[in-house]
């Protein structure tokens, strides 16, 4: 079947799949005007860091487990079969990703609407 627009709708796929599945936004954040409200933002700062090292930490052990798992499997096979190795050895698998730095920017905003600051959610043009 021929398709005189065919490079055409394929530029159009192109650039609907690269733009993205929605809009964007960009977050405004205005902070209280009361100096007891700087103090209040400046502890959530520092909570938002302290989530933050904790997270790194956690990574980082996620990390080292699983090189750890990984040689011990890599020993396990060695000198059997593939089927051996399947039933006798466990293969880990990674511990992709963490979801606390998400958590980590959520608790953060909750902080800065307690000390009265304001988040304001702001759509970007397309």
């Amino acid at each position: 079947m021929y398709l005189p627009h065919k490079g055409l709708l394929a530029v159009l796929l192109a650039t609907w799949l690269i733009s993205g599945c929605g809009p964007s936004y960009t977050y405004r954040y205005s902070p209280p005007p009361s100096a007891h409200g700087m103090n209040c933002i400046n502890s959530c700062s520092s909570e938002r860091r302290h989530c933050q090292q904790l997270e790194r930490l956690e990574e980082n052990s996620q990390r080292a487990l699983y090189q750890a798992e990984m040689r011990a499997y890599q020993y396990c096979k060695t000198g059997k079969s593939k089927k051996e190795a399947r039933h006798n050895c466990y293969q880990p698998s990674y511990p992709f990703g963490s979801s606390s730095s998400y958590s980590c920017g959520r608790d953060y905003d909750s902080c800065y609407m307690a000390c009265g600051g304001t988040i304001q959610r702001i759509r970007n043009p397309d």
